[in-house]
């Protein structure tokens, strides 16, 4: 009986060796390195990359469609922006910085984009104007 009972015991515990199971990685279930703490995601590699846009100041909203959401997206497939300042404001910039920061943008405007890019720019200020319902007729 003796022999018995430890055949029977070691046989139990035979059965739970091989029923146990290799532990579940996170991983393998996640579709991303994200959650995985022991990934380190802060890292230039991994950072989104961002376009920087040139800022063309302007005095004035006059012909330029601030705030448009289509007029943005036109500038910005250009490779600008316009930058809307008072001329008064403190902290606004005026004279010489203003002339040599604007001279750069549109210099560089009209070698990548076209001689052309300020017509170009006002036919598709048009098109949004017309779109958004700022211009009727």
């Amino acid at each position: 009986m003796y022999k018995f009972c430890l055949f029977f015991i070691l046989a139990v515990m035979s059965f739970s060796a091989y029923s146990q199971k290799k532990p579940d990685r996170l991983k393998d279930y996640l579709p991303t390195d994200n959650v995985d703490p022991r990934s380190e995601d802060n890292r230039r590699a991994n950072q989104p990359k961002r376009k920087r846009y040139r800022q063309l100041i302007v005095n004035s909203t006059k012909n330029v469609l601030y705030g448009n959401p289509c007029a943005l997206e036109a500038t910005r497939k250009m490779g600008f922006e316009y930058v809307v300042q008072s001329p008064g404001a403190p902290g606004s910039i005026r004279g010489w910085p203003l002339f040599w920061n604007n001279f750069k943008v549109k210099t560089r405007l009209f070698f990548l984009r076209s001689p052309l890019w300020k017509p170009i720019l006002k036919g598709k200020f048009k098109k949004c104007r017309i779109k958004s319902g700022d211009k009727v007729g």
